[in-house]
């Protein structure tokens, strides 16, 4: 037998046996009518092994598929919705009681002790998918243990949550994996670029799927930006952590890219004319975050901003350990400052989104596409993180299912409000108050030798939080 025919029968046994290829996924979702985009059943999917009877495709299944009972309308009858699957965001809101309830509670908490009892850790020794399995589990602990932090729900509750916390803790320490691991895991990023399924130019058309190339290599085109300022005091350090990394509780940690039309030096010398001429100082320091002045300098047209989520992960010592594998990449592009609908674009107000999710049967497929999957625009979506994660939030968020125009909107964009160009950019200045982290000021470029620090400082941040010390806690016991 020839080479390649040796060749091209082990690409067909690796692909027998690879976790959860489109094909595979297919057959467990609706495509078409109401239910269209949801799971057939709360049935696990085969994610982390080809079996999707395996022990962790089953613990996975339990904590991140979630049915939701829909009324009846004029267009449908009453049904049931099974939301979830391959998503990077746990489904749970601040006032939600489903994950505390004694039903949920009698269906997950005998997998953790199956993971326990039959050493599950040992079952995949693939370091990238203990990885990822490792912070899955440590969305739904983080979430159980923090409403235990707040005193929420009576006694019976409240044990019922420590009880399955404590097993999950226990879980996540026998995944971990050596720091100098952890180093060694791929850059996603740079995966996804050096596949070759991302278009390196937009041209302004939000139907190519592009992702910059030089996003992570070209700092004179692409200017990372942060609110840190060298030598502060610890004592207000938790001050400098993102609106976006407190809402996933540090698990994540968030990197922001500017690139204006003609390169680095042009968003230096705008960010320095902002911090002279365009902020209301007095006004500012009186209410506690960053006021524009009205004839603040606008960002230029053509002006693109990206927000890269890259994961936190636990080391052999639970030290949180910032790691290089994308969650998300959520990318804007400006064609015009002023909101109108000329030149077309995909939101019809002056900016083109592009939202990119990681997709785990990509992920474990060896890193096709980097593991990112490009979010459909038209289709209706929970948001979890910010809003969606707010102690006060309903059980399904504030106001349920979006397209991601409108969750974009909610955040970045306000005719009405004048939040147009520069103001639909919160992050070059703080502006959301001392609550929503950074300093009081404009951002400033992240030199070469500072890369990383965001990351570093969102695992300092996790370190210090009462969930993490609670995770401490039950180690040992």
């Amino acid at each position: 037998m020839n080479r390649s025919c040796i060749s091209a029968i082990v690409a067909i046994l690796l692909g027998s046996i690879a976790a959860g290829s489109d094909a595979e996924l297919n057959g467990y979702y609706h495509h078409s009518g109401p239910l269209a985009g949801t799971l057939k059943s709360e049935a696990p999917l085969p994610l982390f092994d080809a079996d999707a009877d395996h022990l962790w495709n089953r613990m996975f299944a339990a904590f991140y598929i979630r049915p939701r009972r829909m009324p009846a309308t004029e267009e449908h009858e009453a049904m049931v919705r099974f939301e979830g699957g391959d998503v990077i965001e746990f489904l749970a809101w601040g006032t939600t009681k489903y994950w505390s309830g004694t039903t949920v509670f009698r269906k997950v908490n005998p997998l953790p002790d199956e993971f326990l009892d039959g050493q599950g850790a040992g079952l995949i020794s693939d370091p990238l998918k203990r990885v990822v399995f490792q912070h899955d589990i440590w969305a739904a602990y983080d979430h159980l243990i923090d409403l235990d932090n707040r005193r929420v729900g009576d006694l019976e509750t409240r044990a019922r949550r420590n009880t399955l916390c404590m097993k999950l803790a226990k879980c996540m320490q026998q995944l971990a994996i050596p720091a100098a691991e952890l180093g060694q895991l791929p850059d996603t990023y740079a995966a996804a670029i050096n596949s070759g399924a991302f278009a390196a130019r937009h041209n302004f058309d939000a139907t190519v799927n592009y992702l910059p190339q030089g996003l992570l290599s070209d700092s004179d085109e692409w200017v990372e930006i942060d609110f840190y300022y060298p030598d502060t005091h610890e004592d207000i350090m938790d001050r400098l952590i993102s609106l976006h990394a407190r809402s996933f509780l540090g698990r994540s940690h968030y990197r922001i890219f500017y690139r204006f039309p003609d390169g680095r030096n042009q968003v230096v010398t705008y960010r320095q004319d902002l911090e002279e001429k365009g902020i209301d100082w007095k006004l500012s320091s009186q209410f506690g975050f960053t006021r524009l002045r009205k004839d603040a300098a606008q960002i230029p047209v053509g002006t693109e901003v990206l927000l890269l989520q890259q994961m936190i992960a636990l080391d052999d010592q639970l030290r949180p350990v910032p790691t290089s594998i994308a969650e998300s990449v959520q990318f804007r592009a400006y064609r015009n400052i002023d909101g109108s609908g000329e030149p077309e674009t995909n939101t019809g107000v002056g900016m083109n989104v592009l939202d990119y999710r990681m997709e785990r049967h990509l992920l474990f497929d060896g890193l096709s596409a980097g593991g990112l999957e490009r979010e459909p625009e038209g289709d209706p979506q929970y948001r979890v993180a910010i809003g969606g994660s707010k102690p006060v939030a309903p059980d399904w968020g504030y106001e349920g299912r979006k397209v991601l125009f409108q969750q974009c909107a909610d955040c970045h964009l306000s005719p009405k409000l004048k939040r147009l160009g520069v103001a639909s950019i919160p992050s070059i200045v703080h502006s959301g108050g001392f609550g929503a982290g950074a300093m009081m000021g404009v951002a400033r470029p992240v030199n070469p030798d500072q890369v990383g620090v965001r990351g570093k400082r969102v695992a300092r941040y996790k370190s210090r939080h009462e969930s993490y010390r609670r995770l401490l806690d039950f180690r040992g016991k």
